[in-house]
């Protein structure tokens, strides 16, 4: 063994050892929406980067920025990044619910780049969809408001008419205890 010179294969020239992820994207199964190219420059990723943040938690259960950051970044790899190949990086991650992760977001990104602006009309939807439920929600409270408010009034009127008067049938009438 003279002259620095090692004997043997390194792991390129062994076929034993090949890549990993070929062998994956071979054995998994893609969806056909996934054919699809998206060209990155045309989606609005501030709009887009809530709904992943969104959709990673609900899928894990707990916050995880790591994830959140890690997808954000496959799909910043390039103008047109490869669906199968962030597919497979996250499938570790996400497990069996990368698949269906996947679809969701292709097609997001997909109806981001035919839109005006880059954001999806889904997402404009839902957003509407959100304010109206709030809307609703906050005249609900503002009419039980409202109505205590009214209530609480009238049980005044009706204490002070009667500690005033000194008759207790006026309270009564009122339904109140003097």
């Amino acid at each position: 063994m003279a002259g620095g010179f090692f004997r043997g294969t390194n792991i390129d020239q062994d076929l034993r050892f090949g890549d990993a992820s070929k062998k994956l994207m071979k054995d998994m199964g893609f969806s056909d929406l996934l054919k699809r190219k998206v060209d990155m420059s045309k989606v609005n990723m501030d709009v887009i980067k809530p709904w992943i943040a969104t959709t990673v938690n609900e899928l894990l259960g707990v916050e995880d920025e790591v994830l959140f950051e890690y997808v954000v970044n496959l799909l910043g790899e390039s103008n047109s990044p490869d669906p199968k190949a962030i597919q497979v990086n996250l499938t570790g991650f996400l497990e069996s619910k990368t698949q269906g992760f996947m679809q969701d977001l292709w097609s997001l990104l997909l109806e981001a780049q035919d839109c005006t602006g880059g954001i999806p009309e889904s997402l404009v939807k839902q957003k509407m969809d959100q304010l109206q439920k709030k809307r609703e929600m906050e005249a609900k409270i503002l009419g039980a408001l409202a109505g205590a408010v009214a209530g609480v009034a009238r049980s005044r009127t009706a204490v002070i008419l009667a500690s005033d008067t000194g008759e207790a049938g006026v309270a009564a009438m009122a339904g109140i205890e003097v």
